[in-house]
């Protein structure tokens, strides 16, 4: 092992040159890496890859010149360019080492220029939104290169602006088209079907189904017909009124009970159809025969046109 002489012996040959030189070359071994490792920041530094290849090469050809037996044969042509010794190292490590490194460099990212939705797009942001072509429905907008959105309105937004719109209808082609007044773009199609479902008609055709008169007495239950539903029951006659009742043939129950004034009629629904009841002759105090009343039943046909 070496003992203290050999080291202070070692340290007495160094001159002051060889310690810059020393120095000189452990900087330059460090900044290699340190310059490299500025790539892979978050936000990177790039450092051109000749700068890191030249620090590198300084410290190789130091280190080829001082301590390791010289570099005088060495030589490094480039076209006309010759040269030798240690600028040849040091031109050629950093020659190829710049090549090494190209390969590894991070390509930046392309510069955007800053954007402003609300300032720098004509119309105002506020005036529009963006639609799907195939639905017509609202699209959220994302322009991620300027971390800035459009947000797509929300069906209730969009409901409480269309209720202040004017639209009117207009027909083409036997098509009920809804129309906006402001603009006259074509909102949509409207089916004649959804008009008749709100109450709105061109016309009602009320057409009668009649069943065939029948005679009661003061207290009578008569089946009109197999095709109606129910059956007719009268519950005494008093002063001018006939009092009816009217049964289910299904179960019995009760549909309706009243009472008709003189020569009146009544309407009445049962399993979405409406039907007609009339007294169209009475004589509730006849000297020579029962007191009777004569009822017509008709089933009420509406046709909206």
């Amino acid at each position: 092992m070496p003992d203290a002489k050999d080291h202070t012996s070692i340290s007495e040959r160094l001159t002051a040159e060889d310690i810059v030189i020393i120095v000189a070359i452990v900087l330059t071994l460090l900044m290699t890496p340190l310059l490299t490792a500025l790539w892979f920041l978050e936000k990177p530094i790039l450092i051109p890859p000749p700068v890191i290849s030249v620090f590198l090469g300084i410290a190789v050809s130091a280190l080829l010149y001082r301590f390791l037996g010289g570099i005088d044969k060495a030589s490094f042509t480039l076209g006309a360019l010759k040269v030798t010794g240690s600028a040849a190292i040091l031109i050629g490590l950093s020659w190829w080492l710049n090549g090494e490194l190209e390969k590894y460099l991070p390509q930046p990212s392309p510069a955007y220029p800053k954007f402003n939705l609300s300032s720098d797009v004509n119309p105002n942001a506020e005036s529009w939104y963006a639609v799907d072509t195939d639905t017509g429905r609202p699209v959220h907008l994302e322009f991620k290169s300027h971390q800035q959105a459009h947000p797509a309105p929300s069906e209730a937004q969009l409901n409480a602006l269309r209720k202040s719109r004017h639209l009117s209808l207009t027909e083409q082609k036997g098509s009920l088209l809804v129309v906006s007044k402001d603009s006259q773009r074509i909102v949509g199609q409207l089916a004649n079907e959804e008009i008749s479902k709100l109450g709105y008609h061109n016309g009602v055709d009320i057409k009668l189904k009649p069943y065939r008169v029948e005679s009661f007495g003061a207290t009578q239950e008569i089946d009109f017909s197999v095709h109606l539903p129910f059956t007719v029951s009268t519950n005494g006659f008093s002063e001018n009124y006939t009092r009816f009742s009217i049964k289910s043939k299904l179960d019995g129950r009760t549909l309706l009970e009243d009472a008709i004034l003189l020569r009146g009629a009544k309407i009445f629904k049962h399993s979405d159809k409406y039907y007609l009841i009339s007294v169209i002759q009475l004589n509730h105090a006849p000297e020579d025969v029962e007191p009777y009343a004569k009822f017509y039943i008709a089933e009420i046909s509406i046709d909206y046109v």
